[in-house]
């Protein structure tokens, strides 16, 4: 069977395609347990928890009690729901006895297995949870795409519009946690009820500890080439907890795909959809290629350059964090500069030559 994610997941439950086994391979423990929830709900009737969910770890598991648990039929559901967290925890033994288990068809019961498989493994026991289970990879967003996730959220769960900026100063305050993003998300929308739209000012009034300067307004100044007003951004945002090397990677990654954009909207387009992450960069896209038309591709590959050099005199103790950025962005600067006063330079000279 193929990986679905998680919307085709739920999409599944909500047209009734329940029963089976399913195997969940999670990059974050909040996507593992809200995969989880979802399945358990689909499966178990109002009240039933208690009756008829057994959840376990991997790890706490022997064959006896694992068989034990896979053969106690539903009392008040249509199905027994047993859940494994840590799947990758499992005994030997036990792990045979989940391949016999996946392999059957039992009508009344649903069988949930996540697991952290181990970088390179080749296990035969994921090779046969994958067979024989339906396998959910829930990829987690990557830093810039926290913003889109926060955003897609909020719509899906409570129909309530996130606006790019407030989702920026959320993720901001937060980092990649998702589980507590998720909690401050709920708790925005309790404080803006009825309206249905939350922007900067809501996120200010309901959020404590927010930085001066988020990341991504900042990395788009850069890509903007407004490269004074990044520069006299920099130590606050330093100040508040982003590292410098953290910035040369999302900066790097922004750079990279404003240079995917100077080859057309559909190639960044093909290029997200690929590496998983256009659904919470979809919005994104129109301003990567607003934002490559101020570039030349040997600027971008001399600011990359710049970028990969102050990497380096930090990682070695060259300079320090802030001289290696704050050096690396007026370099960048600098080129800019001097291809205005070139174009400049060969606009009079045309002049000259007419009259």
């Amino acid at each position: 069977m193929g990986e679905l994610t998680y919307d085709v997941l739920s999409d599944r439950m909500g047209k009734g395609k329940l029963g089976g086994s399913f195997f969940l391979t999670a990059e974050d423990p909040f996507l593992r347990d809200e995969a989880i929830a979802l399945l358990a709900e689909a499966h178990l009737a109002a009240g039933s928890a208690d009756f008829d969910l057994d959840q376990a770890s991997g790890e706490d598991l022997d064959a006896a009690g694992l068989e034990a648990m896979l053969e106690t039929p539903p009392m008040l559901s249509p199905y027994r729901v047993v859940v494994i967290r840590g799947a990758q925890g499992l005994a030997p033994r036990a792990r045979s006895v989940v391949e016999e288990a996946v392999r059957q068809d039992v009508s009344n019961r649903v069988l949930i297995l996540a697991a952290e498989v181990p970088r390179g493994s080749k296990a035969k026991f994921y090779d046969v949870l994958r067979k024989h289970c339906v396998t959910v990879a829930l990829r987690a967003p990557g830093t810039s795409e926290l913003p889109g996730w926060l955003a897609q959220r909020a719509q899906a769960v409570y129909g309530v519009e996130l606006e790019i900026p407030a989702a920026q100063l959320l993720a901001a305050g937060i980092g990649a946690r998702l589980g507590v993003l998720a909690q401050e998300l709920e708790k925005l929308v309790s404080y803006v009820e009825p309206a249905r739209k939350i922007g900067l000012g809501e996120v200010r009034a309901a959020v404590g500890a927010l930085p001066q300067v988020d990341r991504w307004s900042w990395v788009d100044k850069v890509a903007e080439r407004r490269i004074g007003a990044a520069v006299a951004e920099l130590p606050a945002l330093l100040d508040s907890g982003e590292s410098a090397v953290g910035l040369i990677g999302w900066l790097s990654e922004s750079l990279i795909r404003v240079g995917l954009a100077r080859s057309g909207e559909g190639v960044l387009v093909r290029v997200l959809k690929r590496d998983g992450s256009y659904r919470n960069l979809a919005w994104k896209v129109r301003t990567y290629v607003k934002q490559a038309r101020l570039w030349t591709s040997e600027e971008l590959e001399a600011a990359l350059a710049e970028l990969l050099r102050a990497d380096r005199l930090i990682k070695s103790g060259g300079l320090s964090d802030r001289a290696a950025l704050e050096e690396a962005l007026l370099r960048i600067g600098i080129g800019s500069s001097r291809r205005e006063a070139v174009a400049g330079a060969g606009g009079r000279g045309g002049e000259s030559q007419r009259y």
